[in-house]
This record gives C-alpha cells, sequence and structure tokens, in this order.
C-alpha cells in the first residue's frame, strides 16, 4: 500500500464511524416512531397559546376569554351557532320532527323548559337560563368546556352554563366543593378536544355518572382493553373524535337519527366485510354493535334502569328529602326525585333501526293503558337499510294530563313556590312547567309507565368476547326474539336451532320429521351410525346441517350438497377455522374432512398410524420416533396443538407448549431419559381468537450511538498505529510519491 493511502486510512475510519452513528440513529429512531404511532404520522403538536397577547389575562368574566379567542378564530363562531351543541335541535329530515334536548321530553329530568339553569350547565355556552337566552350573541359560546386540557375548568351544576366565581359546596352538606377556574391559565393551556372533556357531558348526563347511556361513564376515561378496545391505551388508543369527526366544529353521530352518508360507523375501518369467514360477513342484517358489545356498564359501574317519579316526595323530620343509598352507595330514593334501580353488565336488548328515530312530542296524545314508548327506532327486517342493533331500554313511571292524554312537563328547579324541589306541590308545578311551554293543562294528572330507547356503541369487547352463534341461534333463552322482530314461524324454526337449518329434538326422534336424521338413516345407515356417536348428536346438528338441498323439493328428487370445504365447518367452528388459514394446511387445501371423519368427527389414520398427521408427514414421523418424547410416549399433536394461546389448529408450537410437561423440570431436561419425567395430559382446546402482535428488537437510540462510536474509534485507532508504526517521515513520503 502506498504512503499516501495509509496516511488516509485514520480519517476513513472516523467516516465509517460517523456514518454508522448516522445509520443506526436513523434506523434506531424510525422504529421508534413506527413503534409509537404504529405507522402512522405523528400528530402534530397543538399550538402553544401561553405567548398569546390576547390570552394573558386577567378576565374578569368567561365571555372575555371567548372574545379573545374569538379575536384569532375569525367565523368560527358562526360554524359552533349551527351545530346542534350549541342550538340543542335537530331536524330529522325522513320524519320532519324537530327534535334535540330543546324540544323534546324525555323519561329521566323529563323535560328542559323552565329548568334551564340546571340543564345547562351542559351546554357549550353561558347564561341559557331561561326561554330568552340569545342564541346569536358569540360572546355567550363557552370554548374552554372542550378545549380546557388542566382539568381545573368546571361548570356549576345549577349555574346555567357557568362556572363559580367563588368555592361552592354543592350539594349542600355533600363535602364535594367547586373552585373557580384561572381563566387565564385555562386559556393559555387550551387544546385538542379529550375523552375528558367530552365525557364531563356525555358520561354525566341525565343526572350524575352512569345514569343515562349506559355504554357511557366516567369507567371510559381509562378504560382497559377489556373493557373498550377502541378507547384503551392500550388498543386503538382512540379519542372520540376519532370516530365522531368534525368539520367544521359539526360533530358526526347522533341519537336523533343518521342522515344517509353522515355516519358510516364500523364500516369506516373495519369495511363491510370484515371478517375472513364469509358466514359472518354474510350477517349483514346484524349491526356489529349486536355481537361485539355483549353487554354494557361494564366498566365497574352500575347504570341507572328505572325511575320512578310518583315515589317522590318523602321528607325527613327537618322537611328535607328522604335520601337512601344501598351497598355501592349508590341513591336508591331521593325524595326529589323518586325510587331508582341500578344493573351491572346488562344484556342489551335489540331493535330493527334504519336511522331513524321518532319520538312522542310535547302536546302529542299517548295512550296510558299501555307502556308509552317515548322513542321508538325505525325499521324493520324487510328494509334494505334497517340491522338489528343493541339498545339499553331505560323504563320510567312519569306524570301525564289524564284530562288530555299527554305527557306532563313539571316545572322541577327553581325558588319559586311552583318548583316542585321547592314545595313539592306536583299540581302546581305541572301547572307551572305546561304553561311555560306554552301546552294546555286539564288540572288533573297521574304517572304512566313509560320506554326509552338508547343506543349501544360503546364499550366494545375483544374479538374472543363477541357473541358466539349460540347465544342468538337456541331454542332457549337466546338473545334475539325472532318473532319479535318479525320473522315468520318458518324462519324463527330454522333461526333457532343451531346452526340454522338444523331442526330435530334428539330426545325425541321422528322419522316423519323430513329435517330429522331418521329420515336419512333408511338409506345412509353407515353414516348414521358414525353421526350417532358424535358430539354433533350432542348439540343437536342433524344432516341437514351440513347436507341441504339443492332447491326446495325433497330428496331423494333433487341432490342434497356434498361440499366438503373448510368454510363449511368454519360456520359453526370459527376459532379452529381463522387458526386453519393462518396454517400451512390451509394453503395446500388440507381441509377439516381431511384429518377428520365427517360424521364421525373423529381423526382418520390409516394402518398401524396411531395419529392422522402420520399420514402426510411420514418423514417426520420417523425422525421423531427416535425421540425421547415419543419414548415418553407423545404424539404429533401434544406438542402441535398443546397450547392455550389458540385453538391449537395453525399446529405452530407455541410459547406455553414446552411448559406444560417441563414446567417443574425445565431446567432437567434430561428428566426423562433419567425415568423420572412425566407425561401431562394436553389440556383441552380453549376457543380463543388470538391477536399476535409484531414484535420488534430495536436498540435505545443512546446505545446504538454508543455502540458506533465505539466501533469508529477502534478502527481509527487500528488504523492509527498501523501507520505510526512505520515510524515514517511524512516529508519523505511526500517527496517519495
Amino acid at each position: 500500500m502506498d504512503k499516501k493511502r495509509k496516511a488516509l486510512l485514520p480519517k476513513l475510519a472516523i467516516a465509517m464511524g460517523t456514518i454508522l452513528v448516522l445509520i443506526s440513529a436513523s434506523l434506531t429512531s424510525n422504529a421508534f416512531a413506527r413503534s409509537a404511532y404504529q405507522g402512522e404520522e405523528p400528530p402534530e403538536p397543538s399550538t402553544d397559546h401561553r405567548e398569546f397577547g390576547p390570552l394573558q389575562g386577567p378576565f374578569d368574566s368567561p365571555q372575555e376569554v371567548t372574545l379573545a379567542c374569538l379575536s384569532c378564530h375569525s367565523g368560527v363562531a358562526e360554524d359552533i351557532m349551527q351545530t346542534t351543541h350549541w342550538t340543542w335541535e335537530y331536524t330529522n329530515e325522513e320524519t320532519g320532527q324537530v327534535l334535540g334536548k330543546k324540544n323534546l321530553i324525555n323519561n329521566f329530568c323529563i323535560s328542559i323548559e323552565s329548568n334551564e339553569p340546571r340543564c345547562t350547565s351542559c351546554h357549550i355556552g353561558y347564561g341559557w337560563k331561561d326561554n330568552t337566552f340569545d342564541f346569536s350573541a358569540e360572546e355567550n359560546i363557552d370554548c374552554l368546556v372542550c378545549h380546557d386540557t388542566t382539568g381545573t375548568y368546571q361548570k356549576f351544576p345549577t349555574g346555567a352554563g357557568y362556572p363559580v366565581t367563588t368555592t361552592t359546596e354543592f350539594p349542600a352538606g355533600s363535602g364535594i366543593f367547586f373552585n373557580p377556574p384561572d381563566l387565564a391559565n385555562v386559556a393559555q393551556n387550551i387544546g385538542k378536544t379529550s375523552n375528558e372533556t367530552c365525557g364531563a357531558c356525555h358520561f354525566y348526563g341525565g343526572g350524575g355518572d352512569y345514569v343515562k347511556h349506559g355504554d357511557l361513564d366516567s369507567s371510559l376515561n381509562n378504560a382497559p382493553y377489556s373493557l373498550d378496545v377502541h378507547l384503551s391505551a392500550d388498543g386503538a388508543n382512540f379519542n372520540c373524535t376519532n370516530c365522531h369527526q368534525s368539520e367544521n366544529h359539526q360533530i358526526t353521530g347522533s341519537r336523533y337519527g343518521q342522515a344517509e352518508g353522515d355516519w358510516q360507523g364500523c364500516e369506516n375501518c373495519h369495511t363491510t366485510t370484515p371478517h375472513q369467514l364469509d358466514s359472518l360477513n354474510s350477517h349483514t342484517k346484524v349491526a356489529c354493535q349486536s355481537c361485539h358489545i355483549p353487554a354494557f356498564a361494564r366498566g365497574g359501574n352500575p347504570t341507572k334502569m328505572t325511575w320512578d317519579w310518583s315515589a317522590a316526595g318523602q321528607l325527613d323530620s327537618a322537611s328535607k328529602p328522604v335520601v337512601t343509598r344501598n351497598e355501592d352507595g349508590d341513591i336508591i330514593y331521593d325524595g326529589k326525585k323518586g325510587a331508582f334501580t341500578y344493573q351491572y353488565d346488562v344484556i342489551p336488548e335489540y331493535l330493527w333501526y334504519n336511522g331513524n328515530v321518532s319520538y312522542v312530542m310535547p302536546g302529542e296524545q299517548i295512550d296510558p293503558t299501555s307502556m308509552v314508548h317515548i322513542n321508538d327506532f325505525l325499521g324493520d327486517k324487510d328494509d334494505p337499510n334497517a340491522k338489528i342493533y343493541p339498545v339499553k331500554a331505560f323504563i320510567a313511571t312519569q306524570p301525564f294530563d289524564t284530562g288530555n292524554n299527554t305527557l306532563a312537563i313539571p316545572h322541577l328547579f327553581g325558588q319559586d313556590d311552583a318548583a316542585y324541589w321547592r314545595t313539592f306541590d306536583w299540581d302546581a308545578s305541572i301547572q307551572a312547567g305546561m304553561e311555560y311551554a306554552g301546552l294546555p293543562y286539564s288540572g288533573e294528572y297521574d304517572f304512566v309507565e313509560s320506554v326509552m330507547y338508547w343506543p349501544t356503541t360503546h364499550m366494545v369487547a375483544p374479538a374472543e368476547e363477541a357473541l358466539a352463534c349460540q347465544e342468538c341461534h337456541t331454542t332457549e333463552g337466546g338473545r334475539l326474539d325472532f318473532a319479535a322482530l318479525g320473522y315468520s314461524q318458518a324462519d324463527v324454526t330454522k333461526l333457532t336451532n343451531f346452526p340454522p337449518a338444523s331442526n330435530f329434538d334428539a330426545n325425541q326422534p321422528n322419522a316423519s320429521t323430513p329435517r330429522d336424521p331418521d329420515v336419512c338413516k333408511a338409506c345412509h345407515t353407515q353414516e348414521h351410525e358414525l353421526w350417532s356417536q358424535s358430539s354433533h348428536l350432542d348439540n343437536a346438528v342433524g344432516c341437514v346441517a351440513c347436507h341441504q338441498l339443492e332447491s326446495d323439493v325433497e330428496h331423494p328428487e333433487e341432490a342434497f350438497t356434498m361440499e366438503k370445504d373448510a368454510e363449511l365447518c368454519g360456520a359453526c367452528h370459527i376459532n379452529e377455522y381463522r387458526d386453519w388459514e393462518t396454517s400451512v394446511h390451509s394453503e395446500y387445501n388440507v381441509t377439516c374432512v381431511t384429518c377428520h371423519n365427517p360424521h364421525s368427527q373423529k381423526q382418520m389414520t390409516i394402518g398401524d398410524y396411531e395419529i392422522s398427521c402420520q399420514t402426510c408427514h411420514r418423514e417426520e414421523s420417523d425422525i421423531v420416533s427416535h425421540s425421547t418424547h415419543a419414548a415418553a410416549g407423545l404424539l404429533c399433536n401434544e406438542c402441535h396443538m398443546n397450547t392455550d394461546l389458540n385453538t391449537g389448529h395453525s399446529w405452530l408450537v407455541e410459547s406455553d407448549t414446552c411448559l406444560v410437561c417441563h414446567q417443574e423440570s425445565i431446567h432437567g431436561a434430561d428428566s426423562i431419559l433419567q425415568g423420572t419425567g412425566t407425561k401431562a395430559e394436553p389440556p383441552a382446546p380453549v376457543e380463543t381468537e388470538p391477536s399476535p402482535e409484531a414484535v420488534n428488537l430495536n436498540l435505545p437510540i443512546w446505545a446504538a450511538f454508543f455502540s458506533a462510536v465505539v466501533v469508529g474509534t477502534a478502527l481509527t485507532l487500528v488504523f492509527s498505529r498501523h501507520s505510526n508504526g512505520k515510524n515514517e517521515d511524512p516529508e519523505n513520503q511526500d517527496s517519495e510519491d
């Protein structure tokens, strides 16, 4: 090597080290970004408002904060004033009804009218204390209630949307205090909406936490994965606005109705064919929520299920309303409001829903001889836009005008003598409330039972907890009342037998019934004998569950289907099918009936083979026959299906497989040869839906950087010593070159 090139070696070494530093830092930081945002671009940080002059304060009123916000955000007020969050009004174009909190009667707090200061603590404005509120006054918009990030901003429950100006206890004697916010600090620390800001109203609607919706309560603020896979930090880590997206402050999703194209819900992300199994995707008349929200009020909080206003009015010796709590601390009686019941882990009711809801409007006549439906979800099985949805059915007993047969609007809140919570006089309260609402009152009242339906769309459970087929398709105790949903008796018979179209009583064979397996027995004796020893018999799965007529005429005039596709079995054995799809077997079309006799479900073997695996995997079988596992009497499936992580039909040896046998002797691998090892029986396969996640092994940035520096320095030293070891004179080198 010439002397000039030797002199360049240290420089090249340093350059190589630098390149290693840059590459490793880049790869590590990119890996970190992928890990943190799962392939998505990192979110842009919210604008820092702390240096903005208009927000420095001090502010004498919250309206001054709003004007400061609008000094930069011109045009936003006009957008906000078009939203239902501001107007509390929604016009359903399909039904023509003008809905919204401002206009409707419910069976919780009954009505906002004449009770505004109490109800509008959840309005996004200031000062809505009666029907003279100016909806065009921009300064009355409350920007902070949605954009606070400090957690210190609260509206006062009876303050018409205002926060308190002095520390105030509410309710009196409760020990719960509301503190005045530092308006300048809150304004300087605003940011994007959060689950907490949305939940401040939506989790506490109807008079408190976990009262109204059932699928919305404070447990969702820090939801575990088991409660909601979307909101959990261990799941999708969604904010409310991931689904309820907004444009110009118009937020999609409304319980009053869904305009076509306004809300696509689950399909936005999961498409209309989210399942691998066609038999599941074919349930196009069933909403995703019906299977994936098996119950609501699952987060450790119960939800209020009934409210009896007729029981209100009990006072103690000091003329104060009596309050009674259950063992969990929930109020089950309040002299101001009546009696309540609560429930945990509630199974929903199921209704047809095409996106529209009709309501009993104020002044509309009711039939008091039967339960009054405050609202009805529209649609039926023949409606192309309708699906079966889960709902919370809330039952109440509320006042009505017996002379006019209309629901009453009582005046509840206030300091006047007509306010029920002051004088407990129903007649005076209803008289004042109806007059305020501009409705007639006959002077006679009573109480009527009512029901109000609330859509269930939150608390989405993990996939493995979704409903199994048998929970609906069963003759006893099924979730769906198919007859009530409008199906004919013939359809009910098919749908309530599992699998659908199977129809026979295993305990009472009846050869005169065309669908009974005994009809097939006359010709298919051998198949019937095998079937009679199978688990299919135990589960009343008959011949026609798998073999169906190719037309409407009776066999033998037309052939029965003889399909052996794995999807046929997968219609019932969903989890096994999903695991099989991930396996090599599916690639080579080794289906269920390749290994299992379709009538007995037992494994099919040849000659002396002990297990069907040996039919194809002969070389592997021969190799393993000389192993310690074979000496212990283990078969293929006792390693390749021995796992609790899935059904075993992926045939992968999972992380827990070895521990089943070797947990106590994992560090004494020769225990079998020593004669001390024992063979553990494989556990029964557990039906689960595994969700394997990709694992990235990335060095921390500092470790990668340090490693690169060490390598570069080492290279530099090596080449420097190699060069200096010659004791060459640089001047001589130059002259020789």
